[in-house]
């Protein structure tokens, strides 16, 4: 074969493979790493993450080859090995642990420019949780959150129940709550909070609720004994200073028609916690690790027909402790002429333990529901290491449980505020029924008008072993 028919041939040859694509362009090149995530994310819960590889135009590039390695914001987090793509993309499980904002990022382990980061995922503190920034909540002490809180107690309840999630922030309310039955209103901080010389409304010391509302409770616990309220701190940025000489009237606080309430600071309510189960619900309550500053009344106790147990509750001036004030101020006076640190009416089977207070008219009222339709208006019960410290009155008790001794005190302490004091412990008439009392162990200290334990208008009073009364 000579030359020139050999040349023909090979360009016969060159021209069919062009005609069967043998010139085809081929795809362009990755030239980064795309990563879609989920916006929201419970912690310790294995998540979907796509890596896709894109070209230049933010296209997905077929013929991407390489491995890939994952890195990751949260130190904890569990990560896939370093794998390759089938197809541009292919989607790895992932689990995040760490509570906040957290990210993934995935790079070809030859080229690192190839490289991708995934945007924020909200990674919560644990499973069934509904962190409030989710749905919008700022925590800024400015912006009203009550709409994305309300959305997060929504988004709970759809879920079949979780924690409604507040980090330590100043959340603006301009509304009110229902806490249904699976719900827990939480900080991710634990309280009770120390607020000495700190204003909550200007400074985020710990998950901070500032209430405004006027017109009802302003957080509604209700259902069978499943609600909770827990590690929050409330202020009321719109009460009176220490040196004006009335409180601002509010509604209480918190309404616990049924569940628990623990760990709490609230610095300046007129009201703090209504426990009234009148609604018939199944559930006993329970109220812990508070430290109440409440101008007028701390807690409030009617309808309690299963059991109620108050334990480790500390009533101060904290108002006076957030504006770094020397006690008594003008708001202090008012308070030693009115407030009441606990008020009782019909509970059945009262536990009160490690209960402390200072500076009130009176430390405790136990005294008869208003509700007059019920069989038996008072209650009864069992306390404990009661110390109630400056006040006119100790305990008042105007009626108890006909049977027995309706209330038993063990190791009470009682302080008289200087000149001001009136009795230790008063048993009073008028009641539907005659008070009963036995207080065994504590002290009496300073000078009471009517003397520590005046003769019982009505009833039956039996003090022993009280240092400056019975004992040296």
């Amino acid at each position: 074969m000579n030359k020139s028919l050999m040349f023909l041939l090979l360009a016969l040859d060159l021209g069919l493979l062009n005609g069967c694509g043998g010139s085809a362009t081929p795809p362009p090149p990755a030239t980064h790493l795309s990563l879609s995530v989920p916006a929201n994310a419970p912690n310790s819960v294995s998540l979907s993450v796509m890596v896709t590889a894109l070209d230049a135009s933010n296209q997905p590039t077929t013929n991407y080859s390489g491995i890939v390695h994952f890195t990751r914001s949260d130190p904890r987090a569990q990560l896939p090995a370093d794998s390759t793509l089938a197809s541009a993309t292919r989607t790895f499980p992932v689990t995040l642990t760490t509570a906040g904002s957290q990210t993934i990022t995935a790079t070809d382990k030859a080229v690192a420019s190839i490289s991708g980061t995934s945007s924020q995922i909200n990674v919560g503190a644990f499973a069934d949780a509904f962190p409030v920034e989710w749905y919008g909540a700022k925590g800024d002490g400015v912006t009203d959150d009550t709409a994305a809180i309300q959305s997060a107690i929504n988004a709970a309840v759809a879920a079949g129940g979780g924690s409604v999630l507040f980090k330590v922030a100043r959340y603006f309310t301009t509304g009110t709550f229902l806490v249904p039955d699976g719900v827990v209103l939480c900080g991710t901080v634990e309280g009770p909070f120390d607020v000495q010389g700190v204003d909550p409304a200007a400074t985020a010391i710990a998950p901070t609720l500032l209430v405004t509302n006027t017109a009802s409770p302003f957080l509604s616990l209700r259902g069978n004994g499943s609600a909770g309220v827990t590690d929050l701190l409330f202020h009321y940025p719109n009460q009176v200073k220490t040196s004006a000489s009335v409180p601002n009237i509010y509604p209480y606080t918190i309404l616990l028609e049924s569940g628990k309430v623990a760990r709490l600071t609230v610095t300046n309510a007129y009201n703090f916690v209504d426990v009234d189960n009148n609604n018939g619900s199944d559930g006993s309550e329970l109220a812990e690790d508070l430290y109440i500053g409440a101008f007028n009344i701390g807690v409030h106790v009617d309808h309690a027909f299963n059991g109620l147990t108050l334990h480790n509750l500390h009533n101060g001036v904290f108002w006076d402790e957030v504006e770094g004030a020397s006690y008594p101020t003008a708001v202090d006076k008012w308070v030693l002429n009115n407030g009441t640190a606990l008020v009782v009416g019909r509970v059945d089977g009262l536990r009160l333990h490690d209960f402390s207070v200072f500076s009130r008219f009176a430390g405790i009222l136990f005294t008869d529901s208003p509700d007059t339709s019920l069989d038996q208006r008072s209650g009864g019960g069992a306390s404990s290491d009661i110390d109630l410290e400056t006040v006119q009155y100790g305990v008042i008790v105007t009626a108890s449980t006909g049977y027995g001794y309706g209330y038993e005190f063990t190791n009470l302490q009682v302080s008289a505020a200087p000149g001001l004091g009136l009795a230790a412990v008063q048993l009073r008439s008028g009641g539907s029924s005659p008070p009963e009392v036995l207080v065994n162990g504590g002290s009496v200290r300073g000078t009471w008008a009517l003397g520590a334990f005046p003769t019982p208008q009505a009833g039956n009073l039996t003090h022993v072993n009280i240092i400056g009364s019975d004992l040296p």
